[in-house]
């Protein structure tokens, strides 16, 4: 039998965690601080509202989904990245973190997120389906599906073959993606709010 290697050239990852934080006091915390900065930050988010770098904020549970993001950075990085060579030792750094609070009918548009290396949410509150997905698009070919497969032969892609892949996320989860992955977040349809919060890295030296 011949011998048979697949090798999969230019992946992209997403990392997905369920955490166990509280997220009661999370989104007690999410609200004092846009009563705070009720102004915000206009970006991606249409109709949304979405904070300053919070990475500062003293609160105990912010404190643990800090570590948390710090750790699976750290993991992404050593799974992910694996087989790379740096010039010293490197760590993910968190660089940055805001919150989201979007409403019924707010979404967020198409973005990257330049100058990191690392990016991801946590999400508070999200209530399935109709909360909103969060999209990716394949990184050189969203169009894909359409130049490429028959709609006529084809029922179903997969996360090879697709334009856009969506991810319906649940309260406490985790995503961590690469900064240049294209994504948005789909329209709440929901009566209450989408809660969370995004975070990137940055590739720093490691100091011991």
């Amino acid at each position: 039998m011949a011998e048979k290697n697949i090798i999969p050239f230019f992946t992209t990852s997403v990392m997905q965690i369920q955490l166990d934080l509280d997220i009661v006091k999370l989104t007690e915390l999410a609200f004092q601080i846009r009563n705070k900065d009720k102004d915000g930050v206009q970006v991606t988010n249409k109709g949304g509202w979405q904070s300053n770098n919070v990475i500062e904020e003293a609160h105990e549970e912010l404190d643990k989904l800090k570590k948390e993001i710090t750790q699976y950075l750290q993991t992404y990085h050593s799974e992910i990245f694996q087989g790379m060579k740096f010039k010293g030792n490197v760590v993910q750094s968190l660089a940055n973190m805001w919150v989201n609070i979007n409403e019924k009918h707010h979404y967020n548009e198409w973005h990257i997120h330049p100058f990191a290396t690392l990016s991801g949410v946590y999400y508070i509150k999200h209530d399935g389906v109709e909360s909103g997905d969060i999209l990716f698009k394949h990184p050189e070919h969203p169009q894909m599906a359409a130049l490429h497969w028959s709609p006529e032969i084809v029922e179903a892609y997969n996360a090879a073959t697709s334009g856009v892949v969506n991810i319906t996320p649940k309260s406490n989860m985790l995503l961590i993606f690469p900064s240049w992955m294209n994504h948005s977040v789909e329209v709440n349809l929901n009566n209450d709010p989408r809660i969370s919060v995004s975070f990137n890295s940055l590739l720093l030296p490691e100091i011991k």
